[in-house]
């Protein structure tokens, strides 16, 4: 969910505009000053008129208009001083998203009717007045004021669950069309960025898992891709089909082309026995594979034709600077896996400058912390600007650690 409001700066009594242009270009300027240094990422603003910002946070549904009383202080002295006869008031209008934009269009005199007659569009969900003084809930009257908890004081979200505890799920992210398509299940193996023999033993019970709890999570209207966690180890070994084979066998046929299978711990040169192992054993129930790779020299062309519809680089856990140099070393392979038509994604993107190297790239799909918290379930198909990422949803957002607090 994101948190979108219009805040309106009025400047004198009444709720009146200065009518000068030098003083929207003085107020624009301070206040712009003042959300550089205090809105930071991942929240957005943006000046769309005189007098008129727009705020958003993607790890809200609600903001909090008493932290903008700090704005309207700091921007009382600036503009008149700390005696001076002048006075400062923010609107804040939260909502719908289209009904805030159409807010933050509407001429002076519209807006100073609305406040008059006390009526708001029903899109409109909340608005404050804000004064270096105090937060008034204007509609509803008397309403609450305050945002979401402190980020602080929520339960973390680990991105290391125990393979017992509930599953989680990443959103997958085209980043050219700005829109999610899909999403990763997640379970306590998944994102490792290493593993031993010991941890592929416990891939079977923990991939079987996942799978079974998929059917009570599909829904009939609704869109997108569900990659499938499922190790390389276990689909080449004839007990770990085995073990796999009847929580596969209980996903929905009907489903079959919503489904991928995410193959993790997929080594850099497999065999060509073992890949024809595989597409025999998992077709029946999905429809694409996806192989998730650590090697960024990963051999593509050694694939047989038409066997993955991707690959996806998992950064290893390392320096920043050996995590970019293998997001580049992988995009060098661009014109191979175009040949292969096969598409390239980057997984556990977990900082900014990670996420702008796969723009500059133009890797296709992405996943990690930074494109979405890991969510109670899956991401819905739905645009999403860049600049707003990562995506977080409040609802029933609880700790996958099992043993945390």
């Amino acid at each position: 969910m994101t948190a979108v409001a219009c805040l309106k700066i009025f400047v004198g009594e009444d709720l009146r505009f200065a009518d000068t242009d030098a003083m929207a270009a003085l107020v624009a300027k301070v206040a712009g000053a003042y959300l550089e240094t205090t809105w930071l990422h991942p929240r957005r603003y943006g000046l769309v008129a005189p007098f008129t910002f727009v705020l958003a946070d993607p790890r809200a549904t609600r903001l909090d208009a008493r932290e903008l009383q700090a704005m309207a202080r700091d921007m009382q002295r600036k503009l008149f001083g700390v005696e001076g006869d002048g006075q400062v008031s923010l609107l804040l209008v939260e909502g719908d998203q289209a009904e805030v934009m159409r807010f933050g269009g509407m001429s002076l005199e519209a807006v100073r009717a609305l406040i008059a007659q006390d009526v708001y569009p029903d899109g409109l969900g909340r608005v404050c007045r804000v004064t270096p003084d105090g937060v008034v809930s204007l509609a509803p009257p008397g309403g609450p004021v305050a945002g979401e908890p402190p980020m602080e004081a929520l339960p973390k979200i680990v991105s290391r669950p125990e393979p017992t505890g509930p599953l989680g799920f990443r959103g997958v992210y085209h980043l050219q069309r700005e829109l999610f398509v899909g999403s990763v299940v997640v379970h306590g193996l998944v994102e490792r960025r290493t593993f031993d023999q010991e941890i592929r033993a416990e891939a079977e019970d923990a991939d079987s898992a996942a799978l079974a709890a998929i059917p009570s999570l599909l829904k009939a209207d609704e869109a997108g891709v569900i990659f499938l966690p499922v190790c390389f180890s276990s689909l080449v070994k004839p007990s770990g089909r085995n073990v796999l084979a009847t929580a596969l066998a209980a996903l929905p046929s009907s489903a079959r082309g919503r489904l991928a299978a995410g193959i993790y711990d997929t080594p850099r040169v497999p065999s060509f026995s073992a890949l024809s192992q595989i597409k025999s054993f998992l077709d029946p129930y999905v429809s694409r594979l996806d192989l998730r790779v650590r090697d960024p020299a990963f051999r593509v062309e050694d694939l047989p034709p038409d066997f993955a519809s991707s690959v996806t680089l998992d950064l290893p856990e390392s320096t920043e600077s050996e995590r970019l140099a293998a997001i580049d070393r992988f995009m060098r392979e661009s014109p191979a896996y175009r040949r292969k038509r096969i598409w390239q994604g980057v997984t556990g993107v977990a900082r900014r400058r990670e996420l702008l190297a796969c723009v500059d790239h133009e890797v296709p799909f992405v996943t990690g912390p930074e494109v979405t918290d890991l969510l109670h379930a899956p991401a819905a198909v739905s645009p999403f600007a860049r600049p707003m990422l990562p995506l977080h949803d409040w609802h029933d957002v609880q700790s996958l650690d099992p043993h945390a607090a």
